[in-house]
């Protein structure tokens, strides 16, 4: 027999001998019959393609079907091993593709860190092995401002120069997850004050340094709550809780770690419980609306009147609005209060008017409400179906309302007074920057709080700060309204000091629209 078929035989065995491996390995990942039955074959192909070669080397046989089936045995043999190797390549690439999906399924694009899908699943492992850990919300304090001044992008590559560095510090003592935003959490491998201990000074070590990011130096600030498995809890999301309840003490007493205690949880349960009250008490139109006379110190004329929300309950006691204001805006809650504020003094209006009423109500604005363009946004129609409003509404802002974010209160109030919308600042002289709050906002009065009132005709450094705004008031040429007037002495020392408009308990305390109007314009009505 001619060597060439001997040849060309023995490359088909050759083929599908090396196509046995594959097969194997394509057998064990898939798991189906299919591919066992194809290896099955392989072998009893290859014994058969054996058989052929002995056959043809012992016998005498026709040199053109010699050709022919040796062409066949080798193309037969190169098909096999073709089709296993690319099924192979191809079971291959679906395994790395879905284990390329897998990673960033439970991964960070951003930073590569693993995710809160990973964080979760891995402290629920934790949790069903019974295994102790401490856990650490970490929330970049100053990203906000950070991202503000230099832009998203730099935002961005602090997160992850962060990460990184945190991840390196932390590598063989916990593990590093991001959560979401600028917040990140720790799974501590142990429970131990020792442990815990060097975990925060490595935490610490890592940011001593300021990070440097297109040639800026930044310093990273960080807040830290802590809860701990099994003592503050056994489920993961109670435990995600607490830890997240820390960060948020953390962030609200200006400590930099905070390590979960009950009263954390009880405080919650308040604020829920109260949040869902203020909720009803809307939809119930149970808040009501009082009233407080300003009057011109001059004249004794009435100058207007301060709109203060009150909530009566059935007992007729009140909820006092120190307590469900903080909670309003905490829960996000407080621009629908507002809104209702300003519809319901709208109707105050058409009522006082009628009655004889010539002056302004004041308004008083919180926080969330300069930050919130939906206040425009509702404002803007109001004025646009009476553009009169802007002549007997005063709005009050406190002054730590508006440096919590002097960039968006600076806008919104510049909106609002393109409309005609005068403001007053409220508690005047207890925030820090009163004299860059009149030079740079649209202030028409200046209300001194009621704190250097009452005692300055005892105190001489409570005068002293009441003539010196009075002064600068006037030469700002911004009106002055003096509340907490108590007695007759304040009043007359305070209208020999040229204040405008005075405003507290001597005159009246905070009373019904009714009431109001029996009292000041009974005559009229």
């Amino acid at each position: 027999m001619d060597n060439l078929f001997i040849f060309m035989i023995s490359v088909g065995v050759l083929l599908l001998a090396v196509s046995i491996k594959p097969a194997l390995k394509i057998c064990t990942k898939t798991n189906r019959f299919a591919w066992g039955l194809l290896l099955v074959f392989i072998v009893c192909f290859i014994f058969g393609y054996w058989w052929v070669l002995y056959y043809f080397v012992n016998n005498d046989v026709n040199q053109s079907i010699a050709l022919s089936v040796s062409v066949i045995l080798l193309g037969g043999g190169a098909f096999v091993y073709l089709v296993i190797r690319l099924s192979l390549k191809s079971i291959l690439e679906i395994e790395r593709s879905a284990e390329h999906q897998r990673f960033l399924a439970e991964h960070d694009s951003l930073t590569n860190l693993p995710n809160r899908k990973k964080f979760f699943k891995v402290v629920n492992k934790k949790i069903e092995c019974n295994e102790p850990f401490i856990l650490l919300l970490i929330d970049l304090s100053n990203f906000k401002r950070v991202n503000d001044a230099y832009g998203n992008s730099f935002g961005d590559s602090l997160l992850c120069l962060f990460s990184k560095v945190l991840s390196q510090y932390l590598s063989e003592f916990a593990k590093l997850y991001r959560i979401g935003g600028d917040e990140f959490a720790v799974v501590l491998n142990a429970v131990s004050q020792h442990a815990y201990i060097n975990c925060i000074r490595l935490i610490n070590d890592a940011i001593a340094n300021p990070f440097s990011i297109h040639e800026q130096s930044i310093r990273v600030y960080l807040k830290i709550g802590v809860s701990d498995y099994p003592k503050d809890s056994m489920q993961t999301n109670e435990l995600f809780k607490q830890a997240d309840l820390a960060l948020h003490e953390a962030k609200k007493t200006q400590q930099q770690v905070v390590n979960y205690f009950s009263d954390l949880s009880a405080r919650a349960d308040d604020l829920f419980n109260m949040s869902t009250k203020i909720k009803r008490a809307l939809k119930n139109q149970e808040f009501e609306l009082f009233l407080q006379p300003i009057f011109a110190s001059k004249h004794d004329d009435m100058h207007g009147a301060e709109v203060l929300i009150r909530w009566p309950q059935n007992d007729g006691t009140f909820i006092g609005p120190d307590i469900f204001i903080k909670t309003a805006e905490q829960t996000g809650q407080i621009l629908a209060i507002s809104k209702w504020v300003v519809l319901e003094t709208i109707q105050h209006l058409k009522k006082l008017k009628k009655a004889g009423f010539k002056g302004s109500l004041h308004v008083n604005l919180s926080t969330r409400d300069l930050e919130s363009l939906d206040f425009y946004e509702f404002i803007e129609p109001l004025i646009n179906l009476d553009p009169t409003l802007s002549d007997f509404i005063m709005f009050e802002i406190t002054e730590g309302a508006m440096m919590t974010n002097i960039d968006t209160a600076r806008s919104m109030m510049y909106k609002l007074n393109a409309h005609g919308f005068e403001f007053s600042i409220d508690d005047f002289g207890t925030g820090f920057s009163s004299l860059s709050l009149l030079r740079e906002l649209p202030i028409s009065q200046i209300k001194i709080d009621q704190s250097f009132i009452k005692e300055m005709l005892t105190q001489i450094a409570d005068y002293a700060i009441v003539e010196s705004t009075l002064f600068l008031a006037n030469r700002l040429n911004c009106k002055v309204v003096a509340e907490g007037i108590e007695n007759e002495y304040l009043q007359e020392a305070l209208i020999s000091m040229n204040c405008d408009y005075l405003q507290g308990y001597y005159y009246s305390k905070p009373i019904s629209i009714d009431d109001f109007i029996k009292k000041y314009f009974y005559e009229e009505v």
